[in-house]
């Protein structure tokens, strides 16, 4: 069998290995077909006595063993990717809840906040109206003090005139005179 071509696949069968790593060796080692047929490349079984050593070596073996994938790992290691992903995905879920709960929490103290600030707001008013009375009052009394008079006639005004600005009410006040003449008119 020494003498005999074979294939990559016959080589890793008479190694007990796998083809890809026969022709991962021959690519490292440089080793050349011996003949071709069509795209099957043969070599010589003498060729490969170093990967039989390697492959004897008890650290070899695991290695091998640790790079050869069957599909019972892949499918064990596939379903250990998702079960990760599910705990990441739970954990998401478990944090937009949270989130949730927390910008809730934050509507109803706004709202707090705001219904207070509403109260706070009827209260102003309220004082304001409180305050206009109280100098409306104010002035009122201010007026009687000094000349009841115009008390009267300021009562007498604000029931039959609209308001006036204080403007128009000195210039109503004040004694009309008559118009002046120029010096030029005089003369004439």
């Amino acid at each position: 069998m020494s003498g005999e071509l074979l294939t990559k696949s016959k080589i890793a069968d008479a190694l007990g290995t796998n083809p890809m790593r026969v022709t991962r060796f021959i690519e490292r080692n440089k080793i050349n077909a011996v003949k071709k047929e069509g795209k099957r490349e043969l070599f010589k079984l003498t060729d490969f006595n170093a990967l039989k050593n390697e492959l004897n070596e008890p650290e070899a073996k695991e290695k091998a063993q640790s790079h050869s994938f069957s599909k019972d790992d892949y499918i064990l290691t596939l379903k250990k990717q998702l079960e990760d992903q599910q705990k990441q995905f739970d954990e998401v879920l478990k944090s937009k809840d949270e989130t949730i709960d927390s910008l809730k929490e934050t509507i109803a103290t706004s709202k707090h906040a705001y219904e207070d600030m509403k109260d706070q707001l009827t209260v102003k008013d309220n004082q304001i109206t409180a305050l206009t009375k109280l100098t409306n009052n104010a002035q009122t009394l201010n007026l009687v003090d000094k000349d009841p008079k115009r008390l009267q006639t300021a009562q007498g005004n604000a029931k039959t005139k609209p308001e006036q600005s204080s403007s128009e009410k000195e210039e109503d006040s004040s004694p009309k005179e008559a118009p002046r003449t120029h010096w030029w008119k005089k003369i004439f």
